[in-house]
């Protein structure tokens, strides 16, 4: 058993390293169904030396599609330099995930097999 969740993790870490960002963070109102891929790009006035090092970064479902009142998702954060994974987050059309990150660049991956409409931003 712990030899697959340390093979899972260790996919996981490497399949996150090859996908491109479909969508910049902030993201509002997307639709997901199958998996996106969501990545923090800073600017150049956007430096770590401005920020206190604590964040949060948040991600919003909401079932999307006509007559669906129940939908899933599942949702990985992780540091864009590969360091760092949280989750995986199992999340329900309404739910709010709130993970707290540091300076670095992040991403939120998510899977889902309903129409689930996603948000995500940093704060």
């Amino acid at each position: 058993m712990k030899k697959t969740v340390f093979f899972c993790v260790i996919f996981l870490m490497t399949l996150i390293r090859i996908l491109h960002a479909q969508n910049p963070i902030p993201s509002y109102n997307f639709p997901v169904v199958g998996h996106a891929n969501f990545q923090e790009k800073r600017t150049s006035s956007m430096q770590p030396d401005n920020c206190l090092g604590k964040r949060d970064i948040i991600v919003k479902t909401t079932c999307a599609g006509t007559g669906v009142m129940i939908c899933t998702a599942t949702v990985w954060v992780y540091s864009l330099d590969g360091q760092t994974v949280y989750g995986p987050y199992t999340m329900h059309g309404g739910d709010i995930l709130r993970v707290e990150i540091d300076d670095r660049e992040w991403g939120a991956y998510v899977v889902s097999n309903d129409l689930v409409t996603v948000d995500v931003w940093i704060e």
